[in-house]
């Protein structure tokens, strides 16, 4: 059983296909570079570090061949041999210097990097059209932001300069090595076509697995996002076993993919391993033979110093095999992070300037919309708000009165149709100017984390004390919040339980109430208070809102019989308006929905 998002389902985000695993790289490469500094400090400590290793073979075969053997007498060249172990202490201790160095730069490379792409992904959701949201799961988009990051920063932390250091390593071994002997390096290099075939069969399975794997990370996420959530409705439906048997089918689908994933990539290091034994058994079994021959300039020493290079040589290709499978997981991770970054951002488009003084005239014009193709939630919809008026908007759930308000405040577009505020069709209002000129007060409560004066003054961090106060005043919240022990410095959280939902809604109306739009809606706004209360707020934002025009949506009708104008809504369309004496004496449908509230009253 799945605990969906309880949000409204909006029309499809626009999807964006998953890029070739080249043009992912590239992208995460570009983010690297920003860095130069950092980089061209690595790779010059990189540098230092792997030239002074390289001579560590060759120091080792000339140490080794300091040592003679004739007619079973050992000699030793004392001079040059203290000099080449001086030399040899000398290297391990500036390379493990510059090794020291390089992992610092490594760590704040990495730390810069992720920083940068989780600020872009950050911002990105932020500026994302609402209809994005409604088809995505918010613990699958969390999971990007935190999972996802995390391992393309694991990666930048270990395989970037894995791989730098490998590239120095394997040029400056296949250099040596030629220098000292081509036949040993042509063995030495036999071995790589292998590698590079197993490396390329492996890693095209990989992917596919890794990319299944964050998937379901993600979707695992979500459900234990939402089962915390919703831990009331899960208790007092008693569902904690269907919740319970979905997790465990999630996570067997989770582990499913990750074993396969894992088997492959394990399966890396040890076939590496064994093409690198083969490779030195080649060069012992060459060497040999050319020493027993002679002619090829092939000392103990040269061999030994091989037998190290190999090792030199193959170790990277090793390593870098050994972190493939973080690498896979990092791709298809950087994927996820580029499919938020690409979509694109919700427009802000728009040159008309509308500067509305007081109340604003709102008309709506065959206005026609679906989430669903085919599937009309308003049908050719007209009504016209005047200035000042205080409109109602009513029926029964479903008809559309809320996706009207998202109409008005271009969360959607309609599909044909305009929208007009004094004249000017909102799609030529720059979106940030028209949802500054309409206030909403909407169905869901947003409460943040932070103090009660925060979440009044979250609409306008300007905001005085003072208007903070009487804010909480003409909501009718302050009562509660004094009665708080620590009153307007009180924390509270998104999730708080310690607020009832009344509570809730009356810190988001205080909250809308700092703003000065030239239009007010109210959605279901005060539904989980009381009828009284409720009336007591909406007498007081009347009073307040006298100069502006004022749209109501409720299912108390009892709350809006003082508007100016009602309008019924009925199959995505206005079946009747009018005052409320007026609607009841048509005995249409308003008087059937007030009826069917107030059994008796009419009888």
């Amino acid at each position: 059983m799945s605990l969906n998002n309880m949000n409204r389902p909006g029309e499809p985000g626009e999807r964006v296909a998953p890029a070739h695993p080249t043009q992912t790289v590239k992208r995460m490469f570009r983010y690297l570079i920003k860095s130069r500094k950092l980089i061209i400090g690595m790779l010059a400590l990189l540098a230092a570090a792997t030239v002074f290793n390289l001579f560590i073979p060759d120091l080792i075969g000339r140490a080794i061949d300091t040592l003679n053997l004739e007619e079973g007498q050992l000699t030793v060249d004392w001079k040059s041999l203290l000099i080449l172990l001086g030399v040899l202490l000398a290297v391990f201790l500036l390379s493990s210097l510059f090794q020291y160095l390089q992992g610092r730069l490594a760590a704040k490379l990495t730390k810069t990097t992720v920083v940068t792409i989780r600020k872009d992904v950050a911002q990105k959701l932020i500026r994302l059209p609402v209809a994005y949201f409604d088809n995505r799961q918010n613990g699958d988009i969390l999971a990007r932001l935190t999972n996802d990051v995390e391992n393309v920063s694991n990666l930048i932390s270990t395989a970037i300069a894995a791989l730098l250091s490998s590239v120095i390593v394997i040029v400056g071994c296949i250099v040596i090595m030629l220098i000292k002997s081509p036949i040993l390096t042509a063995v030495c290099l036999s071995t790589v076509v292998l590698n590079i075939l197993v490396t390329l069969i492996l890693s095209k399975k990989m992917f596919g697995y890794f990319r299944k794997q964050q998937k379901a990370v993600g979707k695992m996420n979500s459900h234990v996002e939402q089962s915390v959530a919703n831990k009331r409705t899960i208790d007092a439906y008693d569902l904690n076993e269907e919740v319970v048997a979905e997790c465990d089918s999630l996570s067997d689908e989770l582990t499913e993919v990750g074993i396969r994933a894992q088997v492959l990539g394990g399966a890396m290091p040890p076939l590496m391993c064994l093409i690198g034994n083969l490779n030195f058994l080649l060069i012992v079994a060459v060497g040999a033979l050319m020493f027993i021959h002679g002619g090829f300039g092939v000392t103990i020493g040269t061999i030994q110093a091989f037998t190290l290079y190999s090792r030199q040589f193959t170790q990277p290709i090793n390593e870098l095999s050994g972190v493939f499978s973080q690498f896979m997981t990092a791709l298809a991770s950087a994927e996820r992070i580029f499919e938020i970054i690409d979509t694109p951002s919700e427009a802000d488009e728009g040159t008309t300037d509308v500067k509305p003084s007081g109340a604003c005239e709102i008309v709506f014009e065959h206005v026609t919309f679906s989430y669903i193709r085919g599937v009309k939630v308003l049908d050719d919809f007209s009504l016209t708000i005047e200035k000042g008026q205080k409109v109602a908007l009513v029926g029964k759930t479903g008809v559309g009165k809320t996706t009207l308000i998202s109409l008005l405040l271009r969360f959607y577009e309609p599909d044909s149709g305009r929208i007009l505020i004094d004249g000017a069709d909102i799609r030529t209002i720059p979106k940030s100017r028209l949802r500054s000129m309409v206030t909403a007060v909407l169905q869901s409560t947003a409460v943040i984390e932070g103090t009660v004066r925060e979440n009044i003054a979250y609409s306008r961090f300007t905001a005085s004390e003072d208007e903070i106060r009487a804010a909480a005043e003409i909501s009718c919240a302050a009562g509660f919040i004094e009665r708080m022990e620590n009153g307007y410095d009180t924390v509270v959280t998104g999730e708080d339980t310690m607020l009832s939902q009344g509570e809730r809604q009356l810190l988001c109306l205080a909250r809308s109430s700092l703003t000065a739009p030239s239009a007010l809606v109210l959605d279901e706004a005060l539904s989980s208070v009381d009828s009284a209360t409720e009336q007591k707020i909406q007498d007081a934002l009347l009073s307040m809102m006298e100069d502006q025009t004022c749209i109501i949506i409720a299912h108390r009708l009892s709350t809006v019989i003082n508007a100016d104008k009602i309008a019924v809504f009925s199959d995505g369309k206005i079946a009747e308006t009018g005052k409320h004496q007026e609607l009841l004496n048509k005995h249409g449908v308003y008087y059937s929905l007030y009826k069917n509230q107030y059994v008796g009253i009419l009888d």
